[in-house]
């Protein structure tokens, strides 16, 4: 079996999962009538070729965090982290194209190439990625508290209300600042970069630092350095087709460049009547990725026309951590995916958690997580007068415990376990 179709068979046995997940070690004691979030063991989650490969190893415990599983992978190349079971064979794929663009790097085509190359127009690497914000001190890790009600601070929509009308070219300099993009404004470079990243397999606005560091450098030698890319066939990398199954990100992220994909993106979030504000709050949130907010604008296009969609925008820009950003970004293509090919939604609405609502008057609740425990703050946002609906169901990409699945089934939720995000054809 080569190493992609063992890869894939490790990705098929992980969105199984959790199944029967047994294993959980050394819990935290918790209030009465709730329950610690779990540790697992790596080796009951994934399958053993994404436990190890030729350039990493995951740490075999591996704690759930706000109903996230939270992975170390530990590499010659760095230290990485993975939050969720889906960011797993991403994040694993992205260590393997580190290693092939280093590799490449000492080719004697690419030295050539590098020598012939221009000075490059680019900050330092310092400041070129802004470090994903993973914990912010006082918020609870996970996504937690997204099941509750969140409010947009009310100093961001008031410094987006004040913030004048931005051309096309200042939207674009804006995403700079976001996480996975780069300050390189050389004409043609943008797409030589995202050729490069597809060609890896990997998102050409990826959260990790290290590898969007070493596409740039890369990208502007085979760029300015005339470096065709026929020239990189070695660059294939063994797991990006299944890496790119679990990917939140689509064609356009390669096909498109960096300033249409925030023009849509603007006018679909605007298309949702939400305020102006709230539609540049969330423009201007530098955890999403241009990748998120395509994902995200994606999945409101082909909710269009039902009502509440404007409230979701209001929502999606208070994530503070990449745990919230792809909580929302999942949640919704779940509801996409629903109204598209089971049965059509009324309406969504976002009071803390997104919600969808069928013709029927019944709640749909997604919930794009690893392990759902009972904890205190679900019970307490589970019991809101917003979810007092005669009918209404959970759809967990991953498992509840036992006494989640008790508590939920009491208070009237039909539970839908192993539910997938699969991506449109």
């Amino acid at each position: 079996m080569t190493t992609a179709s063992m890869f894939r068979a490790g990705v098929i046995l992980l969105l199984a999962l959790l199944a029967p997940l047994g294993h959980a070690i050394a819990q935290t004691p918790a209030a009465a009538g709730f329950e610690a979030e779990p540790v697992f063991e790596a080796k009951d989650l994934v399958a053993a070729d994404l436990l190890q490969g030729p350039h990493f190893t995951i740490d075999p415990r591996v704690p759930v965090v706000g109903f996230i599983a939270r992975f170390t992978i530990r590499s010659p190349l760095g230290e990485f982290s993975a939050h969720g079971l889906r960011r797993l064979p991403v994040r694993v794929n992205e260590i393997e194209a580190i290693a092939k663009l280093d590799e490449f790097s000492a080719a004697r085509e690419f030295v050539a190439a590098a020598a012939r190359a221009a000075v490059r127009p680019v900050t330092s690497a310092a400041n070129m990625v802004v470090r994903p914000v993973e914990t912010i001190a006082g918020i609870p890790g996970g996504v937690t508290r997204f099941f509750g009600r969140v409010g947009l601070a009310g100093s961001r929509v008031a410094q987006a209300a004040t913030t004048p009308g931005q051309s096309a070219g200042e939207r674009v300099s804006e995403t700079t600042g976001r996480v996975g993009s780069v300050a390189v404004t050389a004409l043609g470079f943008e797409q030589e970069r995202r050729r490069l990243a597809e060609r890896l397999g990997v998102d050409p606005y990826t959260t990790n630092e290290v590898l969007s560091a070493k596409l740039t450098d890369v990208a502007w030698v085979m760029f300015s350095g005339r470096l065709t890319i026929t020239a990189v066939n070695v660059l294939l990398v063994p797991y990006s087709m299944a890496a790119s199954s679990v990917s939140v990100t689509n064609r356009a992220i390669y096909d498109v460049p960096a300033a249409d994909l925030v023009n849509r993106a603007s006018a679909t979030f605007a298309a949702t009547g939400a305020p102006r504000a709230e539609v540049q709050a969330l423009m201007q949130n530098p955890q999403y990725s241009l990748s998120a907010l395509t994902a995200l604008a994606t999945a409101l296009g082909e909710l269009e026309g039902l009502p509440g969609r404007d409230t979701v925008v209001g929502f999606a820009a208070a994530a503070q951590t990449q745990d919230e950003v792809y909580f929302v970004t999942d949640a919704m293509a779940m509801l996409a995916r629903r109204h598209r090919d089971v049965a059509p939604l009324s309406g969504v609405s976002a009071p803390g958690p997104i919600l969808g609502q069928t013709a029927a008057n019944a709640l749909e609740l997604p919930m794009p997580v690893d392990f759902v425990s009972w904890v205190e703050a679900l019970a307490t946002d589970l019991d809101r007068e917003e979810f007092q609906a005669a009918a209404k169901a959970a759809f967990v990409t991953g498992r509840a415990s036992a006494l989640a699945r008790t508590n939920l089934a009491s208070r009237g939720w039909r539970l839908t376990e192993n539910v997938a995000i699969a991506p449109r054809p």
